[in-house]
Formats: C-alpha cells, structure tokens, sequence
C-alpha cells in the first residue's frame, strides 16, 4: 500500500531554502499484537501496534483504526458488543463497532487503564480512582479506590474487577463497588493481570510474586508454584473447573478450586500471549494473530494471519529502491524480501554509501555490497555486540557492547582491531562510531564526555566537552568530519555540533521531545533528526549553521529507523503516519 501526502518546508535565516514533499506511505506485515476483546458472531477486536481492528472468524478485516499514536496500551469491547474503547500513549478514543464512527475520546490522566460495565458505561482508572462514564453524556462518577487503586482488570461481562493497592487485592462486584473477595499480597509485587473464568464467578489472579484464586464469598487460593507464574505468561480457563498458564511454549493445567497442577507439563505449539473468550475461542497472539481450539492447543494455529505493522526497523536504499522491514529488507516497489545477510535473528543494520552492514544475535557481521554478502571473521566471543554504526562511506564499521568494541573494515574484509572497556578504562561502552577514516572510534562511555580513542595506540581523550552532568545517547559524523552528539541534561534533549578538531559545540539545537535518531545526508550538508515528538518528529537542519530548515510527521509509531538514499533526495523514517495504515514514510527532500 502507497500513499502520498502533503509537502512541509520552513525558509528561516540565511541557510537555503529546503521541502520535505510527497512522503509516501508503504506498508509491511508483522504487527505485534497483544490485546483482544471478542465481539458477537465470533469476531474479535485486537491491537496492531497503533492500530485496533476487528476481525471475523476466519481473522479477515472488516474494520481498523489508525488514529492512535504509539502502541495500544488498553482494549476492551462492550458487553452487547456495540462498542470498542482503546487507550493510546496521549488519547482514548470508543468507537461504534458497526459504523466505525468515533463515539467518544478523550486524553487519559496519569495510570489509566480501561474497560466496560455492564450497562455500557465506560470505567477508566485515573489516578487511583476507577470512575464510571456515560457515554452519551459524558459525566463520570467515581466508583471506587479513592486515589489509592494501583490497577484494575475487569471481566467481559462487566460485573467484576480484580483490583490492586499497595498491600492487597479485591474482587469487586462492579453493581454495588462492593468487594466480595480479598487477600493480602506480598509487598514484592509488579503488576496486576486477572483472568476471568467463564461464569464470572472466580479470578485467577497474579502479581509477578503470587497467583491466586479469588472467589465470590471464599477465602483466597493459592496457586501451586505461583510464584513462577509470571506477568507475562497467559491464564485460558478450559471450563469453569481447570485452566491452562503457557508460557514460552510450555504449558500447565490447574485445578480452579484447589488451585493444585493438574498432570505433566504440555508442549505448546505458539510461544505467542493466549487469550480466551465466549464459546471456547482461543487467541494466540504476537507477530500474528491465530485461532486455536480448546481441545487442541498443541495444533498449530489455524486460521493465522500477520497484520499490517505500524513500524519498521531495519530499512535501506538498496539500488536506489526504499527497502525496509521488521528485522528484513522487502522491496517497498515489488513487495519481495531481499536477503542482504543475517537473516537468521537479525539484532541491527546501517546503510551507507551503497553498503549494508548487519549484526546478528550470535555476533556474526555481514556486509552486502553490490549485489554481493561479504562475510567477516569472528568477533570475540566475551562481548555480547549489540550496536553497528558505520563510516559515511560505508567502509568501516564499530559495533561495541558494554564489555568493548571492534572496528571492521568492510572493503578488506578483515577485523581492524578490537579493545576492551578495561582497556579503555571505563566502565562499560554505551554505543561507538568509527571516524570517516578509520583511524579513530568514538566512544560514549557509562559517564562522562564521548572519548576519541586512536586504534593505533589504543589512547583516548576527550572527543566533545559536554555540560556537567549531561548523558550522551548517540554520535553521527558528516562527511567533512561535523560531528553530531545527542545527549539530554536533567531530562532535557539536545544536539552538539561540533566542527571537525574541535571538542566544544558551535550550535547546540534544542529539542521538546527526546532524540531518537540521527542522521546525516549522504554529502554531509544537511542533518536529520528523529524525536519523539507528536507533531513534528522529523526535523533537517543545515549543518553548517545549524538552522532548522524543515520539520515533518505526525508517525504512528516511535522508531529508531532513519536513513538517506545515496542522492540525498529522499529521507526514510520507519513509521507511517497517524490515521492511516502504514509502516514506513519515504520523504522527497528538495532543496
């Protein structure tokens, strides 16, 4: 999917003039999804990174929304199934699930989280207060928590809600705010996540340091080995007697009054969040959305499809063609992956000058290069590498983790030299960067200012002077040796320029959101940078004199991915824009 929007430009000062016109929007499959809410007639609403959709039985789309920003962090339907609400990072919005129009929305306050009463009304903790809103007028009341509810869960049907303070959790009758169960909890809690059962009569409850049955006038249960029933596995209650925690791929059934295992441990088929609903409807959910049956959770799931992302993170101009992904390179024209090494648990990748750099999760460095995979020697094995930065042009690369660094030269094939965080006498490496000839890395280390650390002789020395107490976050070099810095001071974010030789910045640019990205064009003129502000998060600057020239994007989804073609006529971001079903942004940069 294509599609083109509107120009943005900015003229201010002497520096030139430039437009960021006819960004156009493509997109990749492979949302991450991990909330559902089943609707009559057995479709299901569930979250595609910023996106809700509603499927049918055969998990087809008959209706999405793009209008959040970030990932969804709540998702709930009505229980007459006439409404979804979702909850984003800055908006909730409820729409009408019949015609898709927006019913309500609204910006949440500080911990909210979402769901439905039975008679509709829609429920929203704020600030450790669950208050109830109709709809139709929009008054709240409070119902219950009185500042002092941690989280809340709340059954399908609307009548109950597991809820967590400091010290306990209720079971609540939603009609009258009344609790009907209750247990003391460990003071070593992390969170809350409830399971209904199917009669609305009991919860499964866990805290990251317990799981216990609650039930309507009962005295708690506890889970037999519920301490290792973690926040992120999955409860499916099978009946209203047994259910089934899963995680990684490995099962358990319990019985849902004793609490006690039930039977071996199963081998699961998905290592994906399971979710269950009316009807014996079971979800498995993560990079794509599938059916299972209770009496088969063993089965592969059938149907199963991958939902349209909101976000990509691995991205190039390959050829002059925009290729990007989710840990791959599809041609953004054609649609088909091209294999440009390391397709095996791929952990990062950078494109310059016509050549793509990629690290695996076992530490292996691949460098395609005109049609080509290059591949280089072995790093060593006491460094787990998770950062790739490469010259401006592509020649060499430094890929360091918190134990050390290496610099690779791509064009010889061959390991230039690799040190340790002892060597270098700091205490662990946060990210490195090779200078454009080679000679020097760029280190941000745990404290203090970027060092500038000569491979030859292995000595370091102060690469930029920052402000006291200033954090850096990641290092880019121009062509002509202009150095950027992002760093932030007191949670505030920033940009260094600083010329080539010098350590003290000419231009400090100053930013309302954090830095996420950095980016040179190709000749070094002009400087991208990624934020994560909500509006406008994609801004250029002259390098030069640090004016900004044009600022852009209003994205779906916060990324990291931001890359020039060869020309510097086209800038990517890896996102797609809000409202609107997409993955990544291709900008036509005219200057």
């Amino acid at each position: 999917m294509r599609t083109l929007l509107l120009s943005v430009a900015l003229t201010l000062g002497s520096a030139s003039a430039l437009t960021l016109s006819r960004p156009a929007v493509y997109t990749v499959p492979g949302a991450d999804s991990h909330l559902a809410a089943f609707l009559p007639g057995g479709q299901v609403a569930v979250d595609a990174d910023n996106a809700v959709m509603i499927l049918d039985q055969n998990l087809k789309t008959v209706r999405a929304w793009y209008g959040l920003q970030g990932a969804v962090q709540a998702l709930s339907a009505s229980p007459d199934g006439t409404r979804v609400a979702a909850l984003g990072r800055d908006r909730w919005v409820v729409w009408d699930a019949r015609t898709g129009q927006e019913v309500r929305s609204g910006t949440p306050e500080y911990d909210t989280t979402l769901a439905f009463a039975a008679d509709g009304s829609l429920l929203m903790l704020n600030d450790g207060t669950l208050t109830r809103m109709d709809l139709q007028s929009g008054q709240t009341t409070d119902l219950l928590g009185d500042g002092e509810a941690y989280d809340v869960r709340v059954s399908a049907d609307g009548t109950l809600a597991a809820v967590i303070y400091e010290d306990r959790v209720d079971l609540v009758a939603l009609a009258d705010a009344q609790a009907v169960a209750s247990s003391a909890i460990s003071d070593e809690w992390d969170g809350l996540e409830a399971t209904f059962s199917p009669d609305a009569q009991a919860a499964v409850i866990r805290t990251g340091s317990e799981t216990l049955i609650l039930r309507g006038g009962a005295e708690p249960t506890e889970v037999e080995g519920g301490e290792d029933l973690s926040l992120e596995g999955s409860v499916v209650f099978l009946n209203d007697a047994q259910f089934l925690y899963a995680e990684y791929g490995e099962g358990q059934l319990f019985d849902a009054q004793t609490g006690e295992a039930v039977g071996d441990a199963l081998e699961l088929d998905t290592f994906d969040t399971l979710i269950g609903g009316p009807g014996g409807q079971v979800l498995s959910l993560g990079g794509s959305v599938g059916r299972l049956t209770l009496d088969a959770l063993d089965a592969p799931a059938r149907p199963q499809v991958k939902l349209p992302s909101g976000n990509t993170w691995t991205g190039a101009f390959i050829g002059g063609v925009p290729h990007a992904g989710l840990g791959e390179f599809i041609n953004l024209k054609t649609g088909k992956g091209l294999n440009v090494g390391n397709r095996d648990r791929l952990y990062a990748a950078e494109t310059q000058g016509g050549q793509v750099w990629t690290l695996n999760g076992s530490g292996a460095v691949n460098v395609y290069r005109a049609g080509k995979i290059v591949k280089l020697p072995a790093l060593s094995s006491k460094v787990d590498f998770e950062t790739l930065h490469t010259s401006p042009d592509g020649r060499y690369a430094a890929l360091s983790g918190y134990e050390g660094l290496a610099l690779l030269d791509g064009q010889t094939g061959k390991i230039v030299a690799q040190f340790t965080a002892a060597q270098l006498k700091v205490e662990d490496i946060h990210d490195a960067l090779p200078t454009t000839d080679g000679k020097a890395v760029l280190v941000i280390p745990h404290e203090g200012n970027p060092l500038r650390l000569d491979v030859k002789t292995g000595k370091t020395q102060a690469a930029v002077k920052l402000p006291a107490d200033a954090s850096s976050d990641e290092l880019q070099q121009s062509r002509g040796g202009t150095l950027a810095v992002a760093y932030s001071v007191d949670d505030a974010p920033f940009v260094a320029l600083v010329k080539p030789g010098a350590t003290t910045a000419f231009k400090t640019l100053k930013f309302t959101a954090d830095v996420r990205a950095l980016r040179f064009s190709p000749d070094g003129k002009l400087l991208a940078v990624l934020t994560n502000d909500a509006k406008n998060a994609l801004h250029v600057f002259d390098t030069a004199s640090g004016t900004l020239l044009a600022r852009a994007g209003q994205f779906s989804l916060r990324t990291n991915l931001l890359t020039w073609s060869d020309t510097g006529t086209q800038l990517m971001v890896g996102a797609g824009q809000v409202g609107q079903p997409g993955s990544v942004s291709v900008y036509d940069v005219k200057r």
